[in-house]
């Protein structure tokens, strides 16, 4: 058992020790110690010895992972979850409490200063998509997030009237057909999370690279790091196309339900 804990000044400067020693391969952390989006908890409100921040299924870990509260804790790790970067006796316990049904899964980190104005420019202006591409505003959104299994993932925001006045984001219509989206999953005062998507039928067609480049200049224009964690080959592929810098592969860990 577990306790959301209050995210008021106090609390969120304990966060930030706490959390100090985490790699940082997303701005979930960030997130949620100002106060943006995600939730923070704790295995005990008067002394807490664990404490995980979860951000839709990304959960990161930190304390004492071989207390009572730190087994308690991961005990509270969901199937269809994904054990990101925290220090190793948290990957220990879950691999303990869990037992074999945690999957390694290989990500990649990125560096955005290799990123070049004139770079994106050229790939959007050589993009036949490049007319076709609309912000994503409330009625797009609102039909987007309708869908059986919608690809537009706002579960961090509050609605979608709070992503349209705190986040970014483009599709590619093709009349009333959106072949793609490109858009922050995560804000914070440091940049966004970087999340494209595309339907599979008009994949391999330079989509996710006029979207890329059409979100990242934005993101330069407004100076914002666009942050980007790739999580599969084709990811890691347009990453580089767009002028990232590969930075480390590292492993998350996904629970898979028995």
């Amino acid at each position: 058992m577990d306790y959301e804990l209050e995210l008021n000044r106090a609390n969120r400067l304990k966060l930030a020790r706490i959390f100090h020693e985490n790699k940082r391969v997303d701005y979930a952390i960030d997130c949620v110690l100002e106060g943006q989006m995600g939730k923070a908890f704790v295995d005990s409100i008067t002394e807490p010895s664990a404490y995980r921040i979860t951000i839709g299924p990304f959960w990161y870990f930190a304390g004492d992972a071989f207390s009572p509260g730190g087994y308690e804790i991961m005990k509270g790790f969901p199937a269809y979850s994904l054990l990101m970067p925290s220090p190793p006796a948290w990957l220990e316990v879950a691999q303990e409490v869990h037992a074999n049904q945690l999957q390694a899964l290989t990500r990649y980190s990125f560096s955005s200063e290799g990123l070049s104005r004139e770079h994106l420019e050229g790939i959007l202006g050589s993009s036949k998509y490049r007319e076709h591409i609309v912000p994503i505003g409330v009625e797009l959104a609102t039909k987007l997030m309708a869908q059986s299994e919608s690809y537009l993932e706002l579960s961090a925001f509050d609605s979608v009237q709070d992503f349209i006045e705190r986040g970014i984001g483009y599709a590619i219509k093709d009349g009333d057909e959106v072949m793609g989206v490109a858009y922050s999953s995560l804000v914070c005062s440091k940049g966004i999370e970087v999340s494209i998507y595309v339907e599979e039928k008009c994949r391999r067609q330079g989509v996710a690279a006029a979207l890329g480049s059409k979100l990242l200049l934005e993101c330069i224009g407004h100076n914002m790091t666009p942050n980007w964690d790739a999580a599969n080959p084709e990811s890691f592929k347009l990453a580089k196309k767009l002028g990232y810098v590969f930075t480390e592969a590292y492993d998350a860990y996904y629970y898979v339900a028995e």
